[in-house]
């Protein structure tokens, strides 16, 4: 099974990960459930992000 990668979302603080019933994993970001001018579910991989929040290294998804 291939590794995902979301980018620079796999270090953010704002990162959900979803499982669809059927097995796939998308990556929400919470920002987009309270500011409607944002994505709740950004093009993969993200590179840049002016609001990106890293995640503490041992703090799980």
């Amino acid at each position: 099974m291939a590794t995902r990668s979301f980018g620079l979302c796999d270090t953010c603080v704002h990162q959900k990960l979803v499982r669809s019933g059927r097995g796939s994993t998308f990556s929400m970001c919470r920002i987009g459930l309270r500011d409607p001018d944002w994505p709740k579910y950004p093009r993969m991989p993200v590179l840049r992000c002016p609001r990106h929040e890293a995640r503490p290294r041992n703090e799980a998804i």
